[in-house]
């Protein structure tokens, strides 16, 4: 598998920054920041249900037009690219992970802890919040330790944000915020583990017809499964 180099990313981020990107895409940083969310979490999370929000962050409906399916394959295999090479850094070493605005001044903090809370909010969002408060009570405000959510909510939320500019200490939440993943990635991982070893092994029995194309889509939308999840990427 080969992962991407820092000239491809630069690509990557120009296009999520061109007119063919709708308006509400998400930039550079808060991909990483998502994606780094969807890596380490509770749960496997298909390309099919993160893609729409890379595009429309606020809603998950927009999408890129394409000005060929050439330009479409290379923009996709750059973004799954993109995640791979998330995913290698946390297999790996985790430790030595390190998000994009500590390896490129041109991105912020904000946006990409603003990209990770948004993945804990619209996948596993149930299994985050029962995280985020069993670690609350364990440290409450004031501690020593206050509590892995806290990083990102000093970084990536408006509120938070205010809080960190009146007390002026970024920089700890900063360097508080890679030792954090790392927690986050062993907590997960440890949570995962039964769930896999507990799961049959071997070639497995289709429990539901495969969906054809022009079967009525499983979303239930009432349409085609060509016309709706089935859809290609637009082009133009």
């Amino acid at each position: 598998m080969t992962l991407l180099t820092e000239a491809d990313l630069d690509r990557l981020a120009a296009f999520l920054a061109s007119e063919a990107s709708p308006a509400g895409a998400m930039n550079l940083a808060q991909l990483e920041g998502f994606l780094t969310a969807i890596v380490t979490g509770p749960s496997m999370v298909p390309p099919s249900a993160w893609l729409p929000w890379l595009w429309d962050a606020e809603n998950g409906e927009d999408a890129p037009t394409f000005e060929s399916m050439a330009q479409a394959q290379e923009v996709l295999g750059l973004v799954m690219g993109f995640m791979n090479r998330i995913a290698e850094a946390f297999v790996h070493d985790p430790a030595a992970f390190r998000p994009l605005f500590l390896r490129d001044a041109r991105w912020a903090a904000d946006d990409w802890c603003e990209g990770f809370l948004q993945a804990t909010q619209t996948f596993d969002a149930e299994a985050w919040a029962r995280l985020w408060a069993a670690d609350a009570v364990q440290h409450p405000p004031g501690a020593d330790h206050a509590g892995w959510v806290t990083p990102f909510i000093r970084l990536g939320d408006d509120e938070g944000r205010a809080v960190t500019q009146k007390l002026g200490d970024a920089q700890r939440w900063i360097d508080a915020l890679v030792p954090t993943l790392a927690a986050l990635h062993g907590h997960w991982l440890a949570e995962r583990r039964p769930a896999l070893a507990s799961a049959p092994r071997g070639p497995q029995r289709r429990e539901a017809p495969k969906v054809g194309r022009n079967d009525p889509c499983p979303c239930g939308s009432g349409q085609k499964f060509k016309k709706c999840c089935g859809l290609a990427p637009t082009l133009h």
